[in-house]
């Protein structure tokens, strides 16, 4: 049985059981937090799920009476899968923070927990699960939960698929079964397949909220706050949805994400080998940097198309310095072909050649020294250029592989 069978079967025990609707909705912020109401954009952006606050109003009473357990679950399509992200909210986190409650309610602060982060949006949006339910305390099941949350939590930083998530997923698969007894109470549950709407707070709570009380809740510095003050009597898990609208430069200096995933490793070689004059290495690398580009499931479409224009333009710009002048032709305009050659179809890669076209022939006398500043800047300015096109589907990148391709093999 699938997760979200597993999932259906639970809510509809718990339906049965006559449990209330919980209270879903996106909650004002103010002062440093996340960028509100951005849109995602499928190919063209970027989420992250992130654990931020937990409220418990009768947190004196857990680790005494009771246990919490709380689940967030993401599925999402990565690559060529789906990718299921089981997060198991650490109880020992949990205890520390709720030591002091006492009879009063207790609240859990979070720090850079994400169910996940980053990960490029796609069609078929993300399905998200989020859960707090008590059972009653017993040691044995506070080291099985514990053991749960340490597992989900070392696999949810980063998208990519790993050993310990095939764990993790047979862990909260066991855990997933204590769902349907009956001496699990859920304090709130809430299941959508198409959580991607707009960034910002989403809180989930108990049905004891009332919507005019909501509208009076705000989010200041990562916590929610009913006119000024923290929020009592009320079970409530409080989710950031980041917004990234892409992993590339927002200035031709800056340092971007785009650096630290895998393939960028090989633009260092590429640059090493211009820098010795060993070119004919140097194209080969660029043959493996380009194709690790296209392949990567970690880059939405149109980061995918700007990522291998800029490289090839930084990688001209880089020969160009270091042979003797006019030896290099680079992408010359003959050799890139008319814009509207036929055999380019898709408007995404006419677009980007264009500016391709342009950044090659500023020439180097203003391009950076150092290649990643050198990529930045290139990346930066070609992605203003794709920026004009609405969509970039999945084919745009291999199309302007294969014309790189033509280009260098008409030399």
């Amino acid at each position: 049985m699938t997760v979200w069978a597993t999932l259906k079967n639970v809510v509809d025990h718990w339906a049965s059981r006559e449990l209330r609707r919980p209270y879903v909705g996106y909650v004002a912020s103010t002062g440093n937090g996340i960028t509100a109401g951005q849109t995602f954009v499928p190919e063209a952006s970027y989420f992250g799920v992130r654990m931020v606050e937990m409220g418990l109003r009768e947190g004196g009473k857990f680790f005494s009476s009771f246990l919490p357990l709380g689940v967030v679950l993401t599925e999402f399509s990565f690559g060529d899968g789906r990718q299921r992200r089981p997060t198991i909210l650490s109880n020992d986190e949990i205890a520390a923070q709720l030591k002091a409650a006492g009879a009063a309610p207790g609240y859990v602060d979070f720090r850079n927990i994400y169910a996940v982060r980053r990960a490029p949006m796609k069609q078929d949006n993300l399905s998200l699960f989020v859960g707090l339910f008590r059972l009653p305390f017993h040691d044995v099941a506070q080291q099985v939960l514990q053991l749960a949350a340490d597992l989900t939590t070392q696999t949810g930083l980063a998208p990519g698929v790993s050993d310990g998530l095939r764990v993790a997923e047979k862990i909260y698969d066991r855990v997933a079964g204590l769902f349907g007894l009956n001496i699990v109470t859920p304090l709130f549950s809430y299941a959508d397949g198409n959580a991607l709407g707009r960034s910002g707070y989403l809180l989930v709570a108990g049905s004891d909220l009332e919507e005019a009380v909501a509208k009076r809740l705000v989010v200041t510095d990562d916590r929610l706050l009913l006119d000024g003050r923290r929020v009592s009597g009320l079970d409530y898990c409080l989710l950031g949805v980041e917004f990234t609208a892409s992993l590339l430069p927002d200035g031709p200096d800056s340092i971007n994400p785009l650096t630290q995933l895998g393939f960028h490793r090989h633009w260092q070689g590429v640059a090493g080998s211009i820098m010795r004059r060993e070119l004919e290495r140097a194209d080969e690398q660029m043959l493996t940097l380009r194709a690790e580009v296209i392949t990567s499931p970690e880059l939405a479409e149109n980061d995918r198309l700007v990522a291998i224009g800029a490289y090839q333009t930084s990688y001209d710009k880089l020969v160009e310095r270091v042979t003797p002048k006019n030896a290099h032709r680079g992408w010359e305009k003959a050799n890139l072909g008319a814009p509207n050659d036929k055999t380019i179809a898709k408007p995404a890669v006419t677009e980007l050649l264009k500016g391709m076209q342009i950044r090659l022939l500023t020439g180097i006398r203003d391009a950076p020294e150092d290649p990643d500043k050198l990529f930045a800047a290139e990346a930066f300015a070609l992605r203003q250029t794709v920026g004009k096109i609405s969509l970039v589907d999945t084919d745009s990148a291999v199309a302007l592989a294969r014309v790189i391709d033509r280009a260098a093999a008409a030399k």
